[in-house]
């Protein structure tokens, strides 16, 4: 009778262990129902804004040529949006629960926020070239130029970084 006390405590510990080692008992939520949830909720809205950022951008590029409207544009409409659009996907990554989801989010923060140096570079550029530019401001405005070029290559790493990791998902999970 004890050996048999013994066998059904250890297969209690047992059960209790790998009921609490598995993380869709542990969370509550199924992985492919928050990936679902996610494309709904988070990837469609994001998209969503980067639709609308990337005609922004195609204005501001209309106005290039108008320095100071340009770099107002960019701090009043721009640098404000991206900022919003960042908050949203940082509100998601607080809510989300399975690692791999909110990996591929956190690629979307990161990718933000060096959209937001980027635009923050702009910025710096363009303040280096309002009349009068000085051979110096101009020197300048060529490193900082550099550097936006930098931060965009590691965009689009990022970018192709998101692909792989949403496809990888969508194989994995997607209907």
């Amino acid at each position: 009778m004890k050996k048999e006390r013994s066998w059904v405590a250890l297969l209690l510990v047992m059960g209790f262990l790998v009921a609490c080692s598995n993380p869709e008992s542990s969370s509550g939520v199924d992985p492919a129902d928050e990936f679902e949830k996610y494309k709904t909720e988070g990837i469609e809205p994001l998209y969503d804004r980067s639709l609308e950022l990337a005609e922004m951008g195609g204005h501001f590029n209309s106005i290039i040529s108008e320095t100071e409207n340009a770099r107002t544009y960019m701090i009043d409409e721009m640098i404000p949006y991206a900022e919003q659009t960042k908050k949203l996907a940082e509100k998601l990554q607080d809510e989300l629960v399975h690692e791999e989801i909110k990996d591929l989010n956190s690629v979307t923060i990161d990718q933000l926020d060096m959209i937001i140096r980027s635009f923050n570079k702009q910025v710096e550029f363009l303040e280096l070239h309002i009349p009068p530019v000085s051979d110096e401001s101009f020197a300048k405005s060529e490193e900082v130029y550099a550097e936006v070029m930098n931060l965009q290559e590691q965009i689009d790493e990022k970018t192709e970084v998101y692909n792989i990791k949403l496809e990888e998902l969508e194989f994995k999970y997607g209907s």
